[in-house]
C-alpha cells in the first residue's frame, strides 16, 4: 500500500521550490530593469543625436554658409547635448561617461571626398564601427551641381552593467548616431 505525503514532510521540497522560483525572479527582475534603463537611454541619445546633427546642418544658414566645421562648433555641440541629457538625466547623468564624435565629410569640385574631420570630446568610452568617409554614397548633387556635405553625430554613454556582472558579459556602452545631407 503507498504512503501518503504528509504536508510536514513536504515543507522542504515547497521551501526548495521557492528558492528556485525566487532566484529566477530575482534574476528576470534585473534582467527587466537593465533593459528598460537601457531603452530610455538610447531613446534619448537617438533624439538628441538627431537635433544635433540638424543643428550641425542648418548653422549654414547662420555663418555665411561656411559649411567646414571648426573645433569650436564642435565643442558647442558638446556642450549643448551635454547640458541636455544633465536635465533629462538629473543626478543620474555621470559626464565621465559620456562622449560626442562630430563628423564632417566635405567634397571637392570635381566629386572627390576630402578628408573627413573628426572631433572628438569627452571620455574614450566608444569606438566608431565605420567612418563617415565609408558612407559618401548617401552624398547627393545640390541643385548648385556640387556635392552636398555629410555630417554625422554620435553619442556614446556608459551604463551600469547589472545583468552582465551577472552573466559575466560585458553590456555597458549605449550609443546613437545621425547622419545628415547638409545643404
Amino acid at each position: 500500500m503507498p504512503s501518503k505525503s504528509s504536508p510536514r514532510k513536504q515543507r522542504g521540497t515547497f521551501s526548495v521550490e521557492f528558492a528556485i522560483v525566487g532566484l529566477f525572479f530575482s534574476i528576470l527582475l534585473v534582467f527587466s530593469g537593465d533593459v528598460v534603463m537601457k531603452l530610455s537611454l538610447k531613446g534619448k541619445l537617438d533624439r538628441l543625436s538627431y537635433s544635433m546633427v540638424n543643428i550641425l546642418k542648418e548653422r549654414t544658414q547662420l555663418y555665411d554658409e561656411e559649411y567646414r566645421i571648426n573645433s569650436s562648433e564642435a565643442r558647442q555641440l558638446y556642450v549643448i547635448s551635454q547640458g541636455s541629457l544633465e536635465r533629462m538625466g538629473g543626478a543620474s547623468f555621470d559626464n565621465t561617461k559620456y562622449r560626442v564624435v562630430v563628423e564632417e565629410l566635405t567634397f571637392a569640385s570635381n566629386g572627390s571626398p576630402n578628408p573627413s574631420a573628426t572631433f572628438s570630446f569627452g571620455p574614450n568610452v566608444c569606438t566608431l564601427s565605420n567612418r563617415l568617409s565609408d558612407l559618401r554614397h548617401l552624398s547627393v548633387i545640390t541643385s548648385w551641381d556640387r556635392q552636398a556635405t555629410l555630417y554625422r553625430v554620435t553619442l556614446c554613454y556608459e551604463t551600469d552593467n547589472w545583468i552582465g556582472d551577472i552573466l559575466g558579459k560585458d553590456f555597458k556602452l549605449v550609443s546613437s548616431d545621425a547622419v545628415i545631407i547638409g545643404r
